[in-house]
C-alpha cells in the first residue's frame, strides 16, 4: 500500500486555464481556481485572440470577485489579500491565429502541471478533441489534463466554489500502467479537501485479468473494484451513468497505430461522450499491448 500522499499535491504547482471567455470556459474556470487555491498553486489564464494582443483584461475571468463570493476573500480585496492564499494568478493575452501552437509556446517556456479546460464543439480552443489530422495540445504537452464538457456543471460551482465529488470512476487497464491515475485522483481529492469518495476501480476483461493497484488508504475513501466485458468504451460509459460519476479519471497515452489515428485512443472516445468531467493522466510506456486507454 501507498502511504499518505499529502506531500504529493506538491507537484501541481502550476495550472494552465485556457479560456475564451464562453459560459463553459467559466466553468472551467471554477474547476481551476478551486484546484489552485486548495493545492496553493500558480494558475495562468490564457486567451488567444486572432485580432489583437494588448492588454485589455476586461473581458477574463475575474478572480477575486469569484473569491469573494465563495466567502474566501473580502469585497474589495487587494492583490496582497490574494497573495496571502498562497494562488499566485497571471493572466495572458495572446494574438494568433494557431490557440493550441500559441498555448503549447508557453508550456515550453513555463510547463504546466495541470491544464484545465472546457470542451464544447463551437470552441476555437478545443476542436481539436476529435482532431484526426490536427494538432492536440493534451498530446503535445504530454499535460495532466482535465476537460470539463460544457454541457455539465462539472464538481465545482461556480456561484458558491462548493465541491460535488462523491463518485470517481477509475478504468484501468494493464497498459497504460493505471497506478497513475490512481495517484491523480488521490491527489485531486486531496487537493479539494473533500473528506468522503467511492473510487470505483472498473476493469472492462475477464475477471482473472484485473490489473493490481496500490490504492492509498485514507478515512473516508472507500475503494470498490469491478469488472465488465463487452466494448470498452460503451462499457465505460455505462458505468459512470450507473454510478452517476462526477469524475472519470484515466491513464492515457493517447494515440499509438493506425487504429488510433483513425478512430481516437480510448480516452478521446469517452471523452466525447462523457456527461461529466474527464481527468486525463498521461503515461509512457515502452511495452506493447493490444488495448490503450
Amino acid at each position: 500500500m501507498i502511504g499518505p500522499i499529502g506531500t504529493g499535491l506538491t507537484h501541481i504547482r502550476h495550472i494552465l486555464h485556457p479560456t475564451d471567455f464562453s459560459p463553459a470556459s467559466m466553468a472551467a474556470f471554477g474547476h481551476a481556481l478551486k484546484l489552485g487555491l486548495g493545492m496553493k498553486s500558480d494558475l495562468t489564464i490564457m486567451h488567444v485572440d486572432p485580432v489583437r494582443a494588448d492588454p485589455d483584461f476586461e473581458n477574463f475571468p475575474r478572480v477575486r470577485a469569484t473569491l469573494g463570493r465563495w466567502g474566501v476573500l473580502r469585497e474589495g480585496a487587494s492583490k496582497d489579500e490574494l497573495l496571502s492564499l498562497g494562488l499566485g494568478v497571471r493572466k495572458i493575452l495572446a494574438k494568433g491565429d494557431n490557440p493550441v501552437a500559441s498555448i503549447l509556446q508557453l508550456l515550453w517556456r513555463k510547463p504546466a502541471d495541470l491544464i484545465v479546460l472546457a470542451i464544447h464543439p463551437e470552441d476555437p480552443l478545443v476542436a481539436w478533441v476529435p482532431d484526426m489530422v490536427g494538432q492536440s495540445l493534451a498530446r503535445k504537452s504530454l499535460t495532466m489534463t482535465l476537460f470539463v464538457p460544457g454541457h455539465c456543471k462539472g464538481f465545482v460551482s461556480l456561484d458558491t466554489g462548493a465541491v460535488r465529488l462523491q463518485r470517481i470512476l477509475v478504468p484501468i487497464d494493464h497498459r497504460p500502467h493505471p497506478q497513475a491515475a490512481v495517484d491523480a485522483a488521490c491527489a485531486l481529492v486531496a487537493g479539494l479537501g473533500v473528506q468522503s469518495v467511492m473510487f470505483d476501480v472498473l476493469y472492462v476483461g475477464e475477471p482473472s485479468g484485473l490489473p493490481q493497484l496500490r490504492p492509498p488508504q485514507r478515512d473516508g475513501w472507500i475503494w470498490k473494484e469491478s469488472t465488465r466485458t463487452g466494448i470498452v468504451v460503451d462499457e465505460i460509459l455505462d458505468a459512470a451513468d450507473v454510478h452517476q460519476s462526477d469524475l472519470i479519471v484515466m491513464a492515457t497515452e493517447w494515440r499509438h497505430g493506425f487504429l488510433d489515428a483513425l478512430l481516437g485512443s480510448t480516452t478521446e472516445r469517452v471523452l466525447r461522450r462523457a456527461d461529466c468531467p474527464l481527468l486525463a493522466v498521461p503515461v509512457n510506456n515502452s511495452t506493447t499491448a493490444p488495448r490503450r486507454l
